[in-house]
């Protein structure tokens, strides 16, 4: 066929109306990156309800786009929040409505955590509008604030074990809360919260889900497994916990987190801090691999290469990425966010990007320092579902 009449049919192609199998055939073989998803589905209106309303294409690409690079959620607004594209290093032009001064204190699969005065947790993705209501952790001390926002940092770090969206009826939710960031794990259904060992004493700097169970890592480099079992079939869960790595006899000044590489391994990633005053920022970090065999002890081994993975940590759910499936993404790298809870009259100043390579850090481009009396930017995945979504789980 001449260039001139394959131009003259893709003119003259009713592109609106295409059959429904040959645009979930388009759809199907799209790939990374996400914008590739929004662009599609801002074609027209056919092509916007080919992702909104097949179910199962949509939880495909829902699983696809859980192994995207993740955006930078930014203040624009007092009532508005802004996506940055770390990537392309550029602000796109969504704005989605978050409570403005309250702290994240988790983002997995597109949605947010966030905590009120009584310490009840609720989950937000403000790509749909959907919110999911949990009930408060128990602390002692609920009643004893003295802070207008002191509540928001009792609890560390929420994590979710599945996209509500993808497993409406099977996903988890964990909480590191308290001082000795313990654990509290619940389920669709349950209407209170199960709590690990009373006997928590050193605190967890994160926690994952990894393989049907989740690990979490202490400041001394403790791990430990909590897998979700069910007493006589009720919804009230039971927890098998077993010691990974026992932890060491005294802390150093690195924040410890957990993340899956792209081959399915857990990392530990110490993160080294160092302070002057209010002033705190990012000087070094360090990569462990858990290794473990049948019959043998578990250990954590030092890796100074990640390969082709790029790492994000912060307030988000630590996640990876393979760098070779997205252009301009840097592998062997480490990509974090200023989660800190000590808000400096400067803003979130310490984040950017890391080489593992050549030890040395570079800021994230054309980030606007104002709003700086707001918690810090984080990662977050964007969640390709339609406007005004009534999620089904409500507590």
């Amino acid at each position: 066929m001449a260039v001139s009449e394959k131009q003259n049919l893709l003119k003259h192609t009713d592109w609106a109306n295409l059959p429904k199998n040959i645009i979930d055939s388009i759809i199907e073989k799209s790939v990374p990156p996400l914008s590739q998803f929004i662009r599609f589905g801002s074609v027209c209106k056919a092509w916007h309800a080919a992702i909104t309303e097949n179910r199962s294409l949509r939880s495909k690409i829902l699983k696809r786009c859980h192994h995207q690079v993740p955006f930078l959620m930014i203040t624009k607004s007092q009532e508005k929040r802004g996506l940055y594209n770390i990537i392309e290093k550029k602000l796109h032009g969504v704005e989605l409505s978050v409570p403005y001064r309250r702290r994240c204190c988790g983002s997995s699969y597109g949605w947010i955590a966030t905590v009120d005065w009584t310490l009840a947790i609720k989950l937000i993705n403000p790509f749909t509008g959907g919110i999911i209501d949990l009930p408060s952790v128990d602390i002692p001390v609920v009643n004893k604030f003295t802070k207008e926002d002191e509540h928001e940092f009792h609890v560390k770090k929420v994590i979710l074990s599945d996209d509500p969206y993808v497993n409406p009826d099977n996903f988890m939710v964990l909480a590191l809360f308290g001082a000795s960031s313990s654990i509290a794990i619940i389920r669709p259904g349950e209407k209170t919260w199960t709590y690990t060992s009373n006997l928590e004493t050193i605190a967890k700097d994160d926690a994952i889900f990894h393989k049907g169970k989740f690990y979490a890592v202490d400041f001394r480099l403790g791990i430990k497994s909590v897998q979700v079992t069910n007493m006589n079939g009720s919804l009230v869960s039971a927890f098998d916990e077993k010691i990974i790595i026992p932890p060491e006899e005294e802390g150093d000044n690195a924040f410890k987190y957990i993340v899956e590489s792209s081959d399915g391994e857990l990392l530990i990633v110490q993160r080294f801090i160092s302070t002057y005053g209010p002033y705190r920022w990012t000087t070094n970090f360090k990569v462990l691999k858990l290794r473990q065999h049948a019959n043998h002890v578990a250990r954590l081994v030092e890796v100074r290469n990640i390969g082709d993975d790029a790492l994000f940590l912060g307030d988000n759910c630590s996640m990876s990425v393979a760098a070779s499936r997205f252009p301009e993404c840097r592998p062997n790298s480490i990509y974090f966010t200023d989660d800190t809870i000590l808000y400096t009259l400067e803003g979130s100043i310490d984040m950017g990007i890391f080489s593992l390579e050549t030890g040395c850090f570079q800021p994230f481009d054309d980030m606007d320092p104002s709003h700086s009396d707001m918690p810090p930017p984080f990662f977050i995945l964007p969640t390709l579902v339609e406007n005004r979504v009534t999620h089904p789980c409500q507590y």
